[in-house]
């Protein structure tokens, strides 16, 4: 029998299919009902959905990046990418709404005084600085900016200085020098009084654009603070070259801290700045009502590992460097895994046979450090403990999402030991966030079953 061709006129293969993305989760046409996206000069792009969620395989989170795609041919075309922003239960489904750029509207831009910054330059420092990465980003005119020296120089508290002093790669300033700084700027009196201080931390660097000319300025300012910080902190009596240590308690225990306020110029061009390079969180509220199904008020009873992992999540949602969070969120995690064991790779007699195998040629030092490593061989890595604690507490989750985790503690864990100086993504911290808060519940869930069985027994 001939193979009939069921699309002998080409019309399927040019459907359009339209498919959504929670991250690593799709909700493809059985689970989307309906989508509009709407795109407009001076608005942000917006998208509203509709989703049957009892038809999905794996459920979305709302606070994974939300990408909106058509396919065509086997071509695809981004439609939308943004945030969710709300999702509630209509009649037929649950209705979500996102926002593109959504860290723009999140965000309140600090003070900033400029002069000679190109219109570009100037675009691109507020969508930066608006939580936007240069991945995202596609500005005219970036490349032709000139590369030269700039001096960034930001007020210094807990240091005084009479005359510019080189200490950790950067000078330190006194008040009447570092004011010169502003003197071509047109500065609000506010922004003035905040640059006011009794010392100032200048550092020289070399760029093309005035943002990684003041990212690279206050990383060198900061680490010379961190080592004047440890000197400060040293009290053994010699120091490590064996000279006897000139202490003074009242100077050791200052604390070298720099304000968020920076000036920056080109020494080249005209190019200059006074701002706070910190955005500000748009300040948010929950309402607490009675009987809320989302916020169940009372938790039952936990351990202390289990309070622990609790507050770990809490700092890291209010930490506000990217690494600082996602260590946070792996504290939580180990917290959450304790305790929990897999099955032994090496009984004890196959320990006991290594040690004698290999230890016949090695001293007594050599010896003791194999029965050590070899006492640990049965312990279970941490995603092994994880995945099955996952399962014990019936966690929904996908494959992906475990994945992102490992990315952020490998990324976190080579900017540690020096690999590279890579930050995480914001989205992407705030992705594993929820994911860490929804592995928390599910724990908190398991416990207040277990209570109730055993309140009915």
């Amino acid at each position: 029998m001939p193979e009939i061709d069921l699309d002998a006129l080409g019309l399927l293969g040019t459907r359009r299919r339209i498919s959504v993305r929670f991250g690593p989760v799709e909700a493809g046409p059985p689970v989307m009902k309906r989508a509009n996206i709407s795109a407009a000069m001076n608005k942000m792009p917006d998208a509203d959905l509709v989703l049957d969620l009892e038809r999905a395989v794996s459920l979305p989170d709302y606070f994974a990046g939300l990408a909106v795609v058509a396919e065509e041919r086997g071509e695809r075309f981004p439609r939308f990418s943004g945030s969710v922003v709300s999702a509630s239960l209509v009649a037929d489904g649950v209705a979500v709404s996102a926002l593109g750029g959504v860290s723009l509207a999140e965000s309140l831009i600090g003070g900033l005084a400029a002069r000679g910054l190109p219109n570009f330059e100037l675009v691109y420092v507020l969508a930066r600085s608006g939580g936007l990465r240069d991945e995202q980003l596609n500005i005219d005119g970036l490349d032709t900016l000139p590369r030269e020296t700039f001096e960034v120089v930001a007020p210094v508290d807990g240091v005084v200085v009479e005359e510019a002093v080189d200490f950790g790669g950067v000078r330190f300033l006194p008040p009447p020098i570092a004011a010169r700084a502003l003197s071509a700027l047109d500065v609000s009196d506010e922004m003035r009084a905040d640059y006011e201080a009794s010392a100032y931390a200048l550092a020289l660097v070399t760029a093309e654009r005035t943002l990684a000319a003041e990212e690279r300025g206050l990383a060198e300012i900061d680490l010379a603070l961190a080592w004047l910080t440890t000197r400060l902190r040293y009290g053994l009596a010699t120091l490590p070259d064996g000279r006897p240590l000139p202490f003074r308690r009242s100077e050791s225990l200052a604390e070298p801290t720099r304000r968020d306020i920076v000036a920056v110029r080109g020494l080249l061009s005209t190019r200059q700045w006074l701002r706070r390079p910190a955005a500000l969180a748009e300040p948010r509220t929950v309402e607490l009502l009675p009987d809320n199904a989302r916020l169940e008020a009372n938790p039952p009873p936990l351990t202390l590992q289990e309070r622990l992992a609790l507050l770990a999540l809490a700092r890291a949602t209010r930490e506000a460097d990217p690494l600082a969070r996602v260590h946070a969120l792996f504290e939580a995690i180990e917290f959450y895994a304790s305790g929990i064991s897999a099955p032994p790779l090496f009984t004890k007699s196959e320990r006991k046979g290594l040690i004698e195998n290999l230890a016949a040629e090695l001293d007594d030092k050599q010896r003791d450090r194999l029965v050590d490593l070899l006492a640990k061989v049965n312990d279970a890595p941490l995603r092994i403990r994880l995945m099955r604690a996952l399962d014990d507490d019936q966690v929904s989750i996908v494959g992906g999402e475990v994945d992102l985790l490992w990315r952020l503690r490998d990324l976190r864990n080579d900017v540690v030991h020096g690999r590279r100086s890579e930050l995480p993504a914001a989205e992407d911290v705030e992705y594993a966030t929820s994911i860490v808060a929804r592995i928390l519940l599910h724990r908190a869930a398991t416990r207040a079953a277990a209570a109730a069985a055993g309140r009915r027994s």
